[in-house]
């Protein structure tokens, strides 16, 4: 029973970086072990089906928060504040959709816009978008680790971050109304071995002391592909230690990764987090545009 052993195994996610891949695999677990338990239910073998229940049920504790509405999902009335909507988006460096994506973009017309391995093929179509997005910060790069902000409003300040060395991320300060917005876009290494993941963790780490470090009244969200699902304890440490909440939280488990174009093979690793303050009104998932990632999005009202 591989869900079952991968299922104990990911316990020990802290220790070892393969156990923390396996962590991130808790609603694939949970699928085929409620119906491993079912199955052998029906087969009368009692003893499989009460170690395939208890472990089908220690995945769906783990990964409840996200399947249990939230109280953040309460109406708040609006005009207790300005709204806005976000959105990332990893386009896949390698992607020639870019139409499509352009199409997508222009139909969401959100107002701020995080695109990850924005490659030299990627330029012209953010180009194309300066009508919508006249202010736009750019670090292009060939390869898998390029990014863009695209805003419809000017930046107070836009520069560009290194929580890894050679690794761009984008820290911006915007103004909604009169409230003040830091917008982070960024994308760690993804875990392939034990080198990348110790470097993707201190990636997240040091982007969350930088966010602790904030003072006074600037809210704060983080948008990315963030290479880890909400099942890994890094992720967990990364929202402790920057306080913030993840959007997605209360609002059942959406994929943005897919290694097939099937939900059981699909996990979340791109996230948008928000600080206290900010209220998520809706969240979505794009539909497939040519990449492996789904652009998500949310609609945000700052209410304090």
């Amino acid at each position: 029973m591989l869900a079952a052993a991968s299922s104990i195994l990911a316990l020990g996610a802290r220790g070892h970086w393969l156990m923390d891949l396996l962590a991130n695999f808790r609603v694939q677990y949970a699928l085929y072990l409620v119906v491993a338990a079912l199955l052998f239910f029906l087969c009368r073998n009692s003893r499989w089906a009460v170690v395939t229940a208890v472990l089908a049920a220690l995945n769906l504790w783990i990964i409840s928060p996200y399947l249990v509405p939230s109280p953040r999902s309460a109406v708040v009335e609006k005009e207790l504040g300005e709204s806005f909507r976000l959105m990332n988006f990893n386009v896949l460096s390698s992607n020639r959709r870019h139409d499509d994506v352009i199409t997508y973009l222009r139909e969401k017309d959100a107002d701020f816009v995080f695109l990850l391995e924005a490659s030299p093929e990627w330029e012209p179509a953010l180009k194309k978008l300066s009508d919508l997005y006249p202010h736009q910060k750019h670090e292009i790069q060939a390869g898998n680790f390029g990014i863009a902000l695209l805003s419809k409003t000017p930046f107070q300040k836009v520069e560009v971050a290194e929580y890894t060395p050679l690794i761009a991320s984008i820290d911006a300060l915007v103004l909604v109304g009169d409230k003040r917005v830091r917008l982070i876009g960024t994308h760690p290494y993804p875990p392939i071995n034990a080198k990348v993941c110790r470097l993707r963790n201190a990636h997240m780490q040091r982007l969350a002391e930088s966010i602790a470090k904030e003072t006074g009244a600037t809210k704060t969200i983080v948008a990315g592909d963030f290479n880890m699902t909400p099942w890994s304890p890094h992720f967990v440490d990364f929202l402790s230690a920057s306080q913030l909440e993840d959007s997605a939280k209360g609002r059942g488990v959406m994929p943005t990764w897919y290694a097939l174009p099937l939900f059981s093979f699909g996990v979340p690793i791109d996230h948008i987090c928000v600080s206290e303050g900010i209220h998520i009104e809706d969240r979505g998932v794009g539909p497939d545009l040519g990449s492996d990632h789904r652009a998500v999005w949310v609609d945000v009202r700052i209410i304090e």
